[in-house]
């Protein structure tokens, strides 16, 4: 039987293997990139943004067109954008919030790539520094103020996700699902292990029981794999959701 694992292109071949030389000369710590499904690669690295934590963003291939989900911290920018170019056109930086381990390295694709940045509608205010999150005094400082796009019905037909809104990390907060994959993307919504769900830090987050309750869309969805920003690849069952409302709520 015939595989529908594309197999990538001579370009990401090269790059992985500069990169797997980089790494052995300590030049870049603890990072790694995978294919996750037919159509979705990820870029995962371990940083510090106030506390250790581990940061995956990722690259949807449609046809041609490249879309990058969440950029994570400016120093991973310029990898990013090689990851990007390498596997074909980039085409958009889709967030799924505005928090800095997402946003930090919009600023240096943008200006490099000249590609739109797009947020929920609702999100897209506080990234844009129109107002501070709720749960914060200030404003947030993005680099990206007034160049972010709202998420459009028009705009969300063309791509090759589908978008759902999750409020509670913040109130604009969206996760993405690749229906063919069946693989969801979600952000913040989730910490995650190989097992298990788990709630996002409660210091960052503006309603966790509403946070909460956004993760039930995943029994709606029931995707195949779940891929949060903090953690690892988690297979979809159907005790995932009700273990971690008991646990959590």
């Amino acid at each position: 039987m015939a595989s529908n694992k594309i197999v990538p292109s001579c370009y990401v071949y090269f790059f992985l293997l500069n990169l797997y030389y980089q790494i052995k000369q300590k030049k870049v710590h603890q990072l790694e990139f995978v294919q996750i499904s037919r159509h979705i690669y990820k870029l995962t690295y371990k940083t510090v943004v106030g506390i250790p934590v581990k940061i995956n963003t990722w690259y949807v291939l449609d046809g041609e067109s490249v879309h990058i989900i969440d950029t994570g911290m400016k120093d991973y920018a310029h990898t990013q954008l090689n990851i990007a170019k390498s596997l074909g056109i980039p085409k958009s930086i889709l967030l799924t919030h505005g928090h800095l381990d997402h946003i930090n390295g919009a600023k240096y694709l943008r200006d490099n790539l000249n590609i739109p940045i797009y947020a929920h509608e609702v999100e897209a205010p506080f990234i844009n520094g129109e107002k501070p999150y709720p749960n914060k005094a200030e404003k947030e400082t993005t680099g990206v103020e007034h160049q972010v796009e709202s998420l459009s019905n028009n705009i969300i037909k063309k791509l090759p996700v589908d978008v759902y809104l999750t409020p509670g990390h913040t109130p604009g907060h969206v996760i993405y699902h690749h229906k063919d994959d069946n693989v969801l993307l979600t952000g913040d919504l989730f910490f995650s292990n190989a097992e298990s769900l788990h709630p996002p830090i409660r210091k960052f987050t503006v309603d966790m029981g509403e946070n909460i309750n956004s993760g039930r869309i995943i029994d709606k969805i029931k995707p195949s794999i779940i891929s949060s920003s903090h953690g690892e690849d988690v297979k979809y069952n159907c005790d995932l959701y009700p273990i971690y409302k008991f646990i959590y709520e």
